[in-house]
């Protein structure tokens, strides 16, 4: 009976004015509508799609495991990027070629997909309940192979693989194949063998040398000092800009011949290379010169001293474009630091890494570290074992650090790296407490802090760094009470970020103040400083 009136009522409405007006003032549906995207320019796309995969502006040349996103899940973003493709002709090329100039490939998906996902992949039958799962990472290896092969277009716009450490160390064969096809590759994720010269890496590494000219990053360990010599012929790899050696066997000779004939090189990072000398570093008769760097790292050098590199810093050429320097375990003692950043004068990151037997020198005293330009500096020094002293002689060197930071020799510091873990609280206690007698209370204070910096802190035992935040020292806005001037500079400890994290999330939070008596009044930050009898007047300074 409803199936009737409905059609006798449309029956009724048939012919009237006033139904086919309304019908043709309603909006119509399923109809064309505008597309506002299709005017959006290229540039505006993909920076859209950059939001949407923000892994593929990853221009970096570390390792996959080395360079991480911070949140998100990476292979859900280029599954969004994927079908972004689909979607329309001028969507696809603004995003295959964000989808495949930086490729990663992820061992598993940072999110609870991962949950349904490998439930899936087992391969379940009546007979084998409970079957091992799919390696996904070596399938997806074996598409990507697939695809680039058989499109010589989405190859040639593959700059970067990444690929998880299990993956590429048993798709030897399939890396291979792919890299053989990619003529603009400049950084793929290697398995150990290569730099080492394995058997099982050979095939490799020769379609690397044949097939991939513009690589921009390669290692050299024991075992491949006939590869690292053949550079020195400028028959491959001519464009690369970071090289890192490990164990090499050659000759000083060798090693001068091969980094003065890289035109683009621009950092160096050797490791446990026991035999190299002052010789590298000075120049010598019929050999090129240490090429200048932006980054160079010396790690278990003992035989480097100080004044070779004060020679290598003198020349111009270094001196202007040099930014980082990294030292563990050289025959550099920290007391020569001076020397280097003096040299130096662009220099912005700094890392000492030693274990000191003798405390420091105290005749002559040594020069305070100066640098205008210097803002992380890792000062890591500890004690060795064999040190049999009342006291251990790590501490005269932080010592010598704090006179450094309170004469304003570092302006430029924003971190600063110790292995000590009351550095901190002792850094606060070396400001002197202003006088309330002194002549002129408002003059400004010649030994206090000038610039906020951070200060991580940690023991020998420690795994976790501590964070200490340290606020300058100003007369007119520090805490002061009654009759006194101001005290010593307040520092904000913070436990979900500045203890470590057994304390746990959301714990207590407080201020750290200097009472002018060698010691501390605890103050929660939310509250602020409670007014007693003797009437504490905080300010917005400290």
């Amino acid at each position: 009976m409803k199936f009737l009136k409905h059609i006798r009522s449309k029956s009724k409405t048939h012919g009237h004015p006033e139904a086919q007006v309304y019908s043709a003032s309603s909006p119509r549906r399923g109809g064309p509508s505008r597309d506002l995207t299709a005017q959006l320019p290229v540039p505006v796309l993909e920076t859209i799609f950059t939001l949407l995969c923000p892994h593929v502006q990853d221009e970096s040349y570390e390792a996959l495991e080395d360079s991480m996103v911070d949140d998100g899940c990476m292979l859900c973003d280029m599954r969004d990027l994927a079908k972004c493709v689909l979607v329309r002709r001028k969507w696809s090329s603004v995003a295959q070629h964000l989808l495949y100039s930086r490729i990663r490939i992820d061992a598993v998906h940072y999110c609870a997909l991962e949950i349904e996902l490998a439930e899936k992949r087992k391969r379940r039958s009546f007979f084998d309940r409970n079957a091992d799962p799919e390696d996904a990472p070596q399938q997806r290896l074996k598409l990507l192979c697939r695809t680039l092969r058989a499109n010589g277009f989405l190859a040639g716009k593959v700059v970067s693989l990444k690929i998880s450490y299990m993956a590429r160390e048993t798709s030897k064969i399939d890396l291979a194949r792919i890299v053989s096809v990619l003529p603009n590759l400049r950084y793929i994720d290697l398995p150990e063998g290569v730099f080492s010269d394995d058997a099982s890496c050979r095939v490799l590494k020769i379609e690397l040398q044949a097939r991939c000219p513009d690589l921009r990053k390669m290692k050299f360990m024991g075992g491949s000092e006939s590869s690292f010599a053949s550079l020195a012929q400028r028959q491959s790899w001519q464009a690369l800009e970071i090289l890192e050696l490990s164990h090499l066997a050659v000759e000083p000779a060798t090693l001068l011949r091969v980094v003065g004939f890289l035109p683009t090189i621009q950092i160096i990072k050797i490791t446990d290379l026991p035999w190299l000398s002052d010789s590298v570093f000075t120049p010598s008769p019929g050999l090129p010169f240490f090429p200048p760097l932006h980054e160079l790292t010396l790690d278990n050098t003992p035989a480097v001293t100080a004044s070779s590199l004060a020679k290598f810093l003198s020349r111009p050429e270094t001196r202007e474009v040099l930014s980082s320097l990294t030292l563990r375990a050289t025959g550099i003692p920290p007391e020569h630091l001076h020397r280097i950043l003096a040299l130096a004068p662009h220099l912005q990151y700094l890392s000492i890494s030693e274990e000191v037997r003798h405390e420091l020198p105290a005749d002559p005293p040594t020069p305070i570290l100066e640098s205008r330009s210097l803002q992380t500096l890792h000062f890591e020094i500890t004690s060795h074992r064999s040190a049999h002293s009342l006291n251990p002689p790590a501490e005269s060197f932080y010592r010598y650090l704090t006179t450094s930071l309170l004469s304003s020799g570092l302006p430029s510091l924003t971190s600063l790296y110790v292995r000590d873990p009351s550095y901190p609280e002792s850094l606060v206690l070396a400001v002197p407490p202003r006088l309330p007698f002194a002549s002129n209370p408002s003059a400004p204070n010649p030994n206090m802090f000038l610039q906020q910096f951070s200060v991580f802190s940690k023991g020998v035992d420690e795994l976790h760094w501590n964070f200490t935040s340290i606020f300058p020292s100003e007369p007119d806005t520090a805490y002061r009470r009654s009759s006194m001037s101001s005290t010593r500079p307040t520092s904000i400890y913070r436990a979900s970020g500045g203890l470590s994290p057994q304390w746990g999330i959301g714990a207590r939070q407080s201020i750290v103040v200097g009472n002018g008596v060698s010691g501390f009044l605890a103050v929660p930050a939310e509250n602020g400083p409670r007014q007693g009898k003797r009437e504490w007047k905080p300010t917005t300074g400290g």
